[in-house]
């Protein structure tokens, strides 16, 4: 794994090993907005682009595709908790929340002190949206630093990858797949977390296109806490002390959740993500505590099915994009998401045809019955344009 940064802080009170049998979840409510001054973005090649200074844009519809923040509180959640509370992160329900704590605004992490501050997850989300760029994205993380009163400049940076490896074994969690882009976002001075706090932002890219989403709806993200001094921002550090916040994936679909990324079933608790849309990030989480380092190494995998809920918990993150989302093409045999030409030819290519023949097809057979005709015809037909 390519290394980004050179970590020249402290670690001081942080605790920078942390193996699976020693860490233990910790709620932690009373979240806090931090609005970033400057922003840059990243791109596929590697180039970073001049600082700016931010500034919400508002013109895109922010439709949300990926969420690990909820659930939501004052949408879903009965008096005294229901009554329009401000402030909170913002998303569709998620249904692996604490039963214990019904619906407090607790999220989750492993005591203030641990230092964790590089994080991958996969994530896996209606691949309709696959390839569409961020137009907005949420991050929540604990900033501890040197302990309370202290301080320090914050720096994070978030990516996009097409493959995630969940199988612990090559120290690169985000496999051979293609990098896809980033934002990296400049806060300013901000003060240790305090007491049962912690941060979250909520930052506009809306037209910046400078992150691109897994083009087949599943891959992974980097989140990077970072630091710099007050000359040279474009020289980052891994930060003093910090760690995302945990919570699980806003989809109506956790019973019987497996590790390879897919929900069976309904919500126990009701609540379905909007339009049927669903999200989703597994039990294998990559962290960068054994040692904090900027590398991540088979060691530093862990699987969080273990832990109590959400489950399984993950880094808090959201994506969206500027919606809606390509519909589904039943017309579409060639797989590039829409209707047209191309698809004809397919069809016509394969006519007449049945398994076993040289020309057969099984995408042309739209209506499934295992012969290319009239009724796959009527199919596609009635499909043309989708998607263009």
């Amino acid at each position: 794994m390519r290394r980004l940064f050179v970590c020249l802080s402290i670690v001081g009170l942080c605790v920078s090993v942390g193996l699976a049998d020693g860490r233990t979840l910790q709620t932690v409510s009373t979240p806090k907005l931090a609005v970033p001054t400057k922003i840059a973005k990243l791109a596929p090649g590697g180039t970073v682009t001049e600082w700016v200074a931010y500034a919400t844009r508002g013109d895109c519809d922010h439709v949300l595709v990926f969420d690990c923040f909820e659930p939501d509180v004052g949408d879903h959640c009965p008096p005294p908790n229901g009554d329009g509370h401000d402030g909170e992160p913002i998303g569709f329900y998620t249904c692996g929340y604490n039963e214990q704590d019904g619906c407090t605004p607790y999220r989750w992490y492993f005591g203030p002190t641990y230092r964790n501050p590089y994080v991958t997850n996969d994530m896996e989300f209606d691949p309709n949206c696959g390839g569409m760029y961020v137009s907005r994205l949420e991050v929540a993380w604990y900033w501890y630093v040197n302990g309370e009163g202290t301080a320090e400049n914050c720096a994070i940076m978030v990516e996009s990858f097409e493959d995630f490896d969940d199988t612990c074994d090559t120290g690169d969690p985000n496999g051979q797949g293609a990098f896809l882009g980033g934002a990296i976002m400049l806060f300013g001075y901000l003060e240790s977390s305090r007491g049962p706090g912690y941060y979250w932002t909520d930052v506009d890219l809306c037209g910046q296109e400078s992150m691109q989403l897994p083009t087949d709806g599943a891959g992974s993200y980097n989140i990077w806490l970072l630091t710099y001094d007050d000359a040279d921002p474009n020289t980052l550090y891994l930060c003093t002390c910090a760690q995302a916040m945990l919570w699980g994936t806003g989809t109506g679909e956790w019973i019987n959740f497996d590790c390879l990324g897919r929900g069976k079933g309904n919500c126990p608790h009701g609540g379905q993500p909007p339009d049927g849309e669903t999200s989703h990030q597994g039990c294998i989480q990559w962290d960068d505590d054994d040692p904090s380092d900027g590398w991540h190494t088979p060691n530093e995998c862990y699987d969080y099915s273990g832990y109590q809920c959400p489950a399984p918990p993950g880094a808090m993150l959201c994506f969206y994009v500027d919606g809606p989302c390509p519909p589904d093409c039943d017309g579409d045999i060639d797989g590039d998401g829409d209707t047209d030409h191309a698809d004809l030819g397919e069809l016509l290519r394969a006519w007449d045809s049945e398994p076993g023949d040289p020309n057969w097809n099984e995408n042309a057979d739209l209506d499934g019955d295992g012969h290319i005709g009239h009724g796959d015809l009527g199919i596609f037909l009635a499909d043309w344009g989708c998607g263009t």
